[in-house]
C-alpha cells in the first residue's frame, strides 16, 4: 500500500469503467495535474486516458486549460502531435481526454537510460519538433512547455509532441488567464520574457527547444540553482553559457545553432521555428547553416585555434565586455635569405606596441566603470541611511501622537512588525512599507523590477500593478507591498550582506 494518498487514489481507479465503455487497465504515470492510464474500449480498442485530479478539477481555470489541450491538438492536425480522440467527464466529475496509446519512451528517459543521445539523432528529433511548432505558431498557438519529458520517441522511430494543455492560443479555446503570481511552464526551459511575465510568441518555444538540446548535450540545465527562487532569478536575468564551454566535443555548427536559440534577447534568436529547422537540416545534409553566425578562428600560433561565436549569438554576462571576433595570424618563419626577413621585425614591434596600447585603454575603461559603480553604491547607501532616518523620525512622530490621543485598546492594536510603518488613510500608498535593508528587496534588471526577493534568494515574488495603478510586490505572506522604499538588489549579487 502506497503512503502517497494521491498515488493511492489514482491506483484505485484500475479495473473501473469510465462512462460504461472505457476499462482502466493500468497506471502509466501521475503528474501534477493529471494521471495517465492505459485503457481498453468495450469494442477492443486500446488507448491512453488522461484524467484530471479531483482537487484540480474544482478550478474552472484549470479545467479550461485541460480541455484546451484537445482544441489545440485538433487545430494542429499534425501527425507528430499526439492525437486526442475524445473528451468527457468521469462519474466523479473529473474531466478526461482519450488519446492514442504510444509505445516508446520520452526523450528525457532515453537520454538518462542510454547516458546521452548521439548528436545527429538529437538533431533529427528536434527537426520534427520544430516542424510541429512551425505549424502551431502559424495558427497562433505557443506550446510554452517544450522539454525532454514532453517529447516522446516511439518504438517505430517516430516523434510525438505531448502536452498542449498550457498552450497560449490567439483565437478559440477558453481564453485562460494566469492568476497573479503563477507561471505556466517548467522553469529550466522557460525564456527570460516568459519568466518575467512579458509578452511571448513563438520565440519562447525556440528558447525551450535550445534549452532541451542544451540539457541533452551537456547533461545539465542552462542554469543551476540551489533553490527554485535562485534558479528563477538566474533564468530571468543571466544569458545562457556558450554550449562549447560545457560540451567541447559537440560540433561547432551545432553549438552555433543552440547558442542562437538560447539568445537572452528574443530578437537575436531564430525568428521562426522554420529558420532553425532549415539550419538543422542543412547540417544533417553536411551544409553550413546560413542563419546561425559561423564560428571564427582566433589563431595565436600555427598550432592552436579557438572557435568563437559571433557576439550577436547571446547577450554578454553582466559587467563583461563583448569581444569582437578577429583573426590574428603569425607569419611563418622563413630563411635568412628571404627578402622579407629584414622587414618583419619593425612590423612585429608595431604589433606589440599596439597590443600594449589596447591593453592600457581596456584597463583604464575598467577602472572608470568600477569607479562609477562605487559611486552608485555610495549613493545607494546614503539613500538607505536617509530613508532609515526618515523612517525613525516618522515613527517618533507617530508614537508621540499615539501617546497623546490613543486609548489603551488602540495602543494594543498597534502593529508590532519592525518592517512596516504605521498605516494611514492617505490612499493606496498607505499599505505597510518595509524599511530599507528589511525583509524584501527589489531585483533590478535594465531599469525594470521583475521580482521582489527575500534574503539569500530564498523566495521571489513577482512585481505587479494593482487596481489603483500602484506597483506592488504581490503574493508575499505579508500581502501586496508597495515597492516604494525597498532597497535595490542587482542580479550580479548572489546574496546580500
Amino acid at each position: 500500500m502506497s503512503d502517497d494518498p494521491q498515488l493511492a487514489h489514482c491506483t484505485a481507479r484500475i479495473g473501473t469503467v469510465l462512462r460504461g465503455k472505457w476499462r482502466i487497465d493500468s497506471l502509466i504515470g501521475v503528474g501534477g495535474m493529471a494521471a495517465v492510464y492505459e485503457a481498453t474500449h468495450r469494442i477492443g480498442r486500446r488507448c491512453a486516458i488522461k484524467i484530471l485530479h479531483p482537487e484540480i478539477a474544482v478550478s474552472k481555470e484549470l479545467r479550461a486549460r485541460f480541455e484546451q489541450e484537445a482544441l489545440a491538438v485538433n487545430q494542429l492536425g499534425h501527425p507528430a502531435a499526439v492525437n486526442v480522440l475524445d473528451i468527457d467527464t468521469s462519474e466523479d466529475g473529473s474531466p478526461f481526454l482519450v488519446m492514442e496509446l504510444l509505445d516508446g519512451e520520452s526523450l528525457g528517459k532515453r537520454a538518462h537510460r542510454s547516458g546521452g543521445i548521439e548528436e545527429r539523432e538529437l538533431l533529427r528529433v528536434v527537426s520534427t519538433v520544430l516542424e510541429v511548432l512551425d505549424v502551431a505558431h502559424g495558427l497562433g498557438i505557443v506550446h510554452r512547455d517544450i522539454k525532454p519529458d514532453n517529447l516522446f520517441l516511439t518504438s517505430s522511430g517516430g516523434v510525438k509532441v505531448l502536452d498542449f494543455g498550457i498552450a497560449r492560443m490567439k483565437q478559440g479555446g477558453s481564453n485562460v488567464r494566469t492568476r497573479i503570481g503563477s507561471m505556466l511552464g517548467t522553469i529550466p526551459y522557460m525564456s527570460p520574457e516568459q519568466i518575467a511575465g512579458g509578452q511571448i510568441d513563438g520565440r519562447a518555444d525556440i528558447f525551450a527547444v535550445g534549452a532541451t538540446m542544451f540539457r541533452v548535450l551537456t547533461r545539465r540545465h542552462v542554469h543551476e540553482g540551489s533553490t527554485e527562487s535562485e534558479l528563477l532569478i538566474k533564468m530571468a536575468t543571466q544569458p545562457a553559457p556558450a554550449l562549447r564551454t560545457l560540451a567541447p566535443s559537440v560540433s561547432p555548427e551545432v553549438c552555433a545553432i543552440v547558442d542562437r536559440a538560447l539568445a537572452f534577447d528574443s530578437s537575436r534568436r531564430y525568428p521562426t521555428a522554420r529558420a532553425m529547422r532549415e539550419d538543422i537540416e542543412r547540417f544533417l545534409a553536411a551544409h553550413a547553416p546560413p542563419h546561425a553566425p559561423a564560428p571564427v578562428s582566433i589563431r595565436a600560433d600555427v598550432s592552436s585555434a579557438i572557435s568563437v561565436d559571433d557576439p550577436t549569438m547571446a547577450a554578454p554576462a553582466p559587467g563583461r565586455a563583448m569581444q569582437a571576433p578577429m583573426i590574428v595570424s603569425v607569419p611563418p618563419q622563413s630563411a635568412a635569405t628571404s627578402p622579407q626577413a629584414g622587414s618583419s621585425s619593425p612590423l612585429l614591434m608595431i604589433a606589440v606596441i599596439g597590443s600594449f596600447a589596447i591593453t592600457a585603454c581596456l584597463a583604464a575603461a575598467f577602472f572608470v566603470v568600477r569607479s562609477r559603480d562605487s559611486t552608485e553604491e555610495a549613493r545607494e547607501s546614503a539613500d538607505a541611511r536617509t530613508s532609515q532616518e526618515d523612517e525613525a523620525r516618522g515613527s517618533s512622530r507617530a508614537m508621540a501622537t499615539s501617546s497623546s490621543t490613543s486609548t489603551p485598546s488602540s495602543t494594543a492594536s498597534t502593529p508590532s512588525s519592525a518592517t512596516s510603518t504605521p498605516p494611514s488613510t492617505a490612499g493606496p500608498s498607505s499599505a505597510r512599507r518595509p524599511a530599507p535593508n528589511s525583509k524584501y528587496r527589489l531585483l533590478i534588471k535594465d531599469g525594470k523590477y521583475p521580482f521582489c526577493v527575500t534574503s539569500k534568494l530564498k523566495y521571489a515574488y513577482p512585481v505587479r500593478t494593482n487596481d489603483e495603478g500602484v506597483k506592488v510586490c504581490s503574493g508575499t505572506p505579508d500581502g501586496p507591498i508597495p515597492i516604494d522604499g525597498l532597497k535595490a538588489y542587482h542580479p550580479s549579487e548572489l546574496q546580500w550582506e
